[in-house]
């Protein structure tokens, strides 16, 4: 049966779609494979479609095709023309050669051109394929889902860019699917009427598809969030490193490619016996890339120090008075110091020197003829530093122009970094009037504005994109190197002073043996922080990741500012608004707000509808909220609990409060379990010890006769701080 007109031209616009399409399927295989004549394989391709078009005989058809691929061969792979005689025993000898390789099992063996005559097959049969679906079936859905995958898998894990493709096969695929689809709708009808009608529905479903194609491909996209999976995969099969892809935690010295998912590895790495708790320092790093971290250009000096003699180093130290050691015993041991805050020494066996470079401050270890030495247990000496409130108070921003050049290298920023990162920065540090108030609202900025701390969840920056930019705009989610590195580039972004440093977190306390407790550190305690220069006091340690505490002991020396004080106690001034003129005020306002209230009443009452979808909306917020529980509910106690007054009435509501969260994250306390054994558990459980101090207090608030003076302040801060660990 003939085709009417418009049967041909609409079988014809598919034709040319699907030809598009497939030239999308042919670059990446060409480039791939560095495979010539380009073009003819598209001939091949076009002449197939308008055999398929006419409606030629098969016969004819096939006699055509097998034609046009024994000239392809012979122009391709002989010297001589086809209508020659050495063509004849040229086509023999392929067919002898490749069938003798075949039938002996050597396919490795087989001709190039014997290659090209089964790809040209291929293409043969993936037209007579699709031909069937767009005349007999009426859907290319799968084709086109499958040229979707085909050029993104090879994007992925080949060097072909299938960016550009991709968006072509999408919008021609929607194309020629919506044609398809009208196609079918149509032949479903018993009159289907004037073939005017059916294009008055293709028009404005093709003029749809290419404008938004068009407004989509030129609008701003945002990069990828999820990490690249291809190096992860080249890591487990052993192929070259994990790159940007998943990589297991661990100290480690590479760190200029920062972002993607870690894997866990609770491997044992040292034993620390201290007195104190301690942030585990290694080295520091100065220079930001806007992927990652590397070490400026310099010479910079080294120090030498014999075994427990004094060691310089840039952070303050305690009084002496304080002073105390820590038994390291290295599991895995390496060729450095780990070093503690208030560090004043360390003292080895055989008599080992430690090199300390100027530039890191890492410490080395070497034996005297010069050879890097390992250690297996070594003793630190220290004396935990005392900030004054009052000193640090005294910061003022001006003081930060009269620093030498030596802090230069510790405000560079990337010329790349986008322009937003600086607003950010100023926006939280204005109205602060010491250097130090500006660290601490950057310091405690990623707790209140929606970050989340995860190890997996993290997204690898794309080419153009910068690292700090991606996390404090776009995602919002990652772990120390994500919030350490942004708080030194907002802090940079200021004019202050700031490294990123490289370490080991506390670790996982253990028995306490005369008064010292054992600290176990293994590679998922490796960690990030930061170090920022406060003018009159020195580089201090500032910890910005959710769920973790810095060490930083401060004395609150400093009296509250009394013109803070009057500003918060005095009242408003409000000007006295006559009886009469109030009266007419608020009643204009009721009128006014009951009249509003009516029409919107009459308007929603003829509307059954929307209170379908208001009742709709309600169970879908509510549902989303439920199961978000574990995160709202106690961040919006801790924005409250932060207004209320620290006393016993506050405390013991805050405590209730804290079990009930735990609770909900599956910390719920036993049946006959008493309160210490109760918060032992939860504390093993969150790598704490901040659940048994609060408990400690709160059996003294309830069976205590005498009480004895609590430290409220601090008790709020280590009630927040689990909180945050059980969000976290």
């Amino acid at each position: 049966m003939k085709k009417s007109l418009g049967d041909f031209i609409e079988l014809a616009i598919a034709y040319v779609i699907i030809f598009l399409i497939l030239r999308e399927w042919l670059i990446p295989v060409m480039e791939l494979t560095n495979t010539g004549v380009f073009h003819l394989f598209l001939v091949f391709i076009g002449l197939s479609l308008a055999l398929n078009l006419f409606q030629v005989h098969p016969l004819l058809s096939g006699l055509v095709k097998f034609g046009y691929i024994t000239w392809f061969i012979v122009f391709i792979y002989s010297k001589s023309p086809l209508f020659s005689g050495e063509t004849l025993p040229f086509l023999m000898h392929e067919l002898k050669w490749n069938m003798t390789t075949i039938l002996s099992g050597d396919f490795g063996q087989v001709s190039d051109s014997f290659r090209t005559v089964l790809f040209l097959a291929l293409i043969w049969m993936l037209i007579y394929l699709i031909h069937h679906w767009i005349t007999v079936r009426k859907n290319i859905f799968y084709f086109f889902a499958l040229t979707v995958f085909f050029i993104a898998t090879l994007d992925t894990f080949s060097d072909y860019d299938g960016k550009v493709a991709i968006v072509k096969v999408v919008v021609l695929g929607l194309i020629m699917t919506g044609l398809l689809f009208v196609k079918r709708l149509w032949l479903q009808t018993d009159a289907p009427g004037n073939v005017m009608e059916k294009w008055k529905l293709v028009i404005p479903m093709i003029v749809s598809v290419m404008l938004v194609s068009v407004v989509a491909f030129f609008l701003p996209k945002v990069g990828p969030t999820w990490a690249d999976p291809v190096p992860f995969i080249k890591g487990v099969a052993g192929q070259g490193d994990f790159g940007t892809g998943e990589k297991t935690v661990g100290y480690s010295e590479d760190d200029s490619r920062l972002g993607g998912p870690f894997k866990g590895d609770n491997t044992l790495i040292f034993t620390a016996t201290s007195r104190d708790r301690h942030y585990w320092r290694i080295d520091t790093k100065d220079t930001y890339t806007s992927k990652g971290w590397i070490l400026s250009e310099g010479n910079f000096g080294k120090n030498v120090y014999q075994t427990n003699t004094p060691i310089q180093t840039s952070l303050q130290v305690g009084s002496p008075k304080n002073e105390s050691k820590i038994q390291m015993d290295i599991a895995v041991p390496m060729p450095f110091i780990i070093q503690t805050y208030g560090m004043t020494s360390v003292s080895a066996q055989d008599s080992p020197l430690f090199i300390q470079d100027e530039q890191t401050e890492k410490i080395a270890i070497e034996q005297q003829n010069g050879d890097s030495k390992l250690l297996s247990n070594y003793t630190v000496s220290y004396s935990n530093p005392v900030y004054s409130m009052e000193q640090l108070q005294l910061s003022k921003p001006s003081e930060l122009k009269t620093l030498d050049s030596s802090f230069n290298r510790f405000l560079q920023l990337p010329n790349t970094l986008p322009q937003r990162v600086e607003n950010l920065a100023k926006e939280i540090t204005q109205n602060k009037a010491s250097v130090y108030d500006q660290i601490k609202a950057v310091e405690k900025y990623f707790s209140s504005h929606g970050f989340r701390y995860d190890k997996k969840e993290v997204a690898t920056p794309a080419e153009g994109q910068d690292y700090v930019d991606q996390f404090l705009f776009d995602t919002k989610v990652g772990y120390c190197d994500n919030f350490s590195t942004s708080m030194v580039v907002l802090l940079r972004s200021v004019g202050i002073p700031a490294r990123w440093v490289k370490g080991f977190a506390p670790g996982n306390p253990g028995r306490m043996t005369d008064g010292l407790r054992e600290y176990r550190i293994t590679n998922d305690n490796a960690h990030s922080w930061v170090e920022a220069y406060v003018p009159g006091t020195g580089w201090m340690e500032f910890e910005p990741t959710i769920g973790f505490t810095g060490n930083v002991n401060i004395d609150y020396d400093i009296e509250q500012d009394t013109a803070q004080q009057e500003q918060v106690l005095q009242p408003e001034k409000k000007q006295v608004q006559p009886k009469k003129e109030e009266q007419a005020s608020k009643k204009e306002t009721a009128s006014s707000t009951s009249f509003s209230l009516d029409t919107v009443w009459t308007w929603v009452k003829k509307l059954t509808y929307v209170w379908i979808a208001l009742v709709i909306l309600i169970i879908v917020t509510g549902v989303a909220l439920f199961m978000q529980r574990k995160t709202w509910i106690p961040k919006m106690q801790v924005r409250a609990f932060r207004k209320k007054e620290a006393d016993w009435t506050n405390f013991d509501a805050s405590y209730h409060i804290l079990t009930k969260q735990l609770s909900r994250i599956g910390l719920r306390r036993k049946d006959g379990e008493t309160l210490r054994v109760f918060a032992k558990r939860v504390d093993a459980s969150l790598e704490t010890e901040e659940m048994q101090k609060l408990t400690a207090v709160y059996e003294q608030h309830i069976y205590g006769k005498d009480k004895q003076e609590v430290d409220f302040v601090k008790l709020k801060e280590s009630w927040e701080y689990l909180i945050n660990r059980t969000i976290s």
